[in-house]
């Protein structure tokens, strides 16, 4: 890696930095690219080299979040539930906190919740795929629902900023599913 390399990445994580502490401070709305500047201590030059705007900055970290949250469902069919769920915790630690400020940003095209919410559903349709079910099996409104269970069970566990034990979890899914169940006596 040469200097130049060196000097991108300082800056682009002097960026990414100053953008996530005034994301928490103020908000995406209120925030302004000269706002990211004074705290990154850039010029708008140095910035625009990097970035078009803050929107910019703002879809490079879901997308980054995105791959991250892809990588993670390709095991979620293929091990047991609490197995999964534990081997997430080390990444629930690392990035909680980047999840919970960027999950607050809602523009047209920023959207992190959204965007988890359809490739959950997208994942749980193509597992069932390749199960041989039954083709009067409503994929896509289970998929909605497996997807809008897990954002729900995410963006409490995200919010709350603290991650329960895989056999705490399940029990409490299974007290909810149980009550859920549409009883016919």
């Amino acid at each position: 890696m040469n200097n130049q390399d060196v000097r991108v990445i300082k800056t682009n994580n002097l960026i990414r930095t100053a953008f996530l502490a005034l994301l928490a401070e103020k908000g995406f709305h209120a925030m302004t690219v000269q706002d990211i500047l004074d705290r990154a201590q850039i010029n708008r030059s140095t910035f625009y080299k990097h970035f078009s705007n803050k929107n910019e900055v703002a879809k490079v970290l879901v997308e980054e979040l995105m791959a991250l949250v892809k990588e993670r469902l390709k095991q979620r069919f293929s091990i047991p539930t609490k197995e999964f769920i534990d081997s997430n915790r080390p990444l629930f630690e690392q990035y909680h906190q980047l999840i919970y400020l960027i999950g607050q940003i809602e523009t047209p095209k920023i959207h992190l919740y959204n965007d988890i919410h359809k490739i959950v559903k997208e994942k749980y349709i193509e597992h069932l795929n390749t199960e041989n079910v039954p083709a009067e099996e409503d994929l896509d409104f289970q998929g909605h629902l497996f997807a809008t269970i897990t954002l729900g069970m995410m963006r409490y566990i995200i919010e709350k900023g603290e991650m329960p034990q895989g056999d705490a979890l399940i029990h409490n899914v299974n007290v909810v599913f149980d009550q859920f169940v549409i009883r016919t006596e």
